[in-house]
């Protein structure tokens, strides 16, 4: 059964999605970016509206999946599937409304009971690798005027991906923090449900992880080529 509008709208003001985030989806369902049809009705500028990188029509879904293209895209949602099969058997096919409609989205086992942690840790990586998609896109059109050779190698993306995602892991520890955030803290069975074994030299950790200093997620950055050490 496919999400009502308001379901929609309502799913991307829940607290459990960075500011920065509920902010890029609003503009996103609301058509709010300068991009793709924009730029039609204005006087020299209808180039921009098409893709920097293969020149056809741009919209956001063209930008987030299917520029051919576009190395940000290919190296990100594959970091995204690497890092969950660590713990998960397939992953799901991700479309525009998978990313618009992501915090409705429910997983369940073959018994049909929701996977709690699945579920929340799916929402995080659509979410925060389909944001870091659009940020790299624009860096590329603004910092580097749409110039391909000036862009951020595979190694740079993939760098700057984990740190997205260990960062929002640092985060989750900290949202748990009750004395800080009072009835807004984040559960801290909730949190260790989402990155269980996900994590660097997770065997080493105690059960709860939440307080202990140095806590990565289990993939490493990549160093550029031609650095040893």
């Amino acid at each position: 059964m496919c999400p009502t509008s308001d379901q929609v709208w309502s799913s991307i003001r829940n607290k459990d999605i960075p500011k920065s985030i509920r902010g890029f989806l609003w503009k996103s369902l609301h058509g709010a970016y300068k991009i793709g049809k924009f730029w039609d009705n204005i006087p020299q500028y209808k180039i921009r509206g098409q893709c920097g990188l293969c020149r056809i029509p741009e919209s956001m879904e063209h930008i987030l999946l299917y520029c051919d293209e576009s190395l940000a895209s290919r190296v990100i949602w594959k970091a995204a599937k690497d890092l969950w099969l660590q713990r998960e058997t397939s992953w799901p096919e991700i479309r525009f409304g998978t990313i618009l409609g992501c915090n409705l989205i429910t997983l369940r086992n073959t018994e049909g009971k929701t996977k709690v942690g699945a579920t929340r840790l799916f929402k995080i990586l659509v979410l925060e690798s389909a944001h870091l998609i659009w940020k790299l896109r624009c860096e590329r059109a603004i910092r580097f005027d749409g110039d391909k050779d000036k862009y951020h190698s595979e190694t740079e993306i993939y760098n700057k991906w984990i740190h997205a995602i260990n960062m929002r892991l640092k985060f989750d520890r900290l949202l748990t923090d009750s004395m800080r955030y009072g009835k807004r803290a984040a559960k801290i069975d909730l949190v260790l449900k989402t990155w269980s074994g996900l994590l660097k030299d997770e065997d080493k950790l105690p059960d709860n992880w939440i307080r202990q200093a140095g806590v990565l997620v289990g993939m490493t950055p990549r160093r550029p080529p031609g650095q040893t050490r």
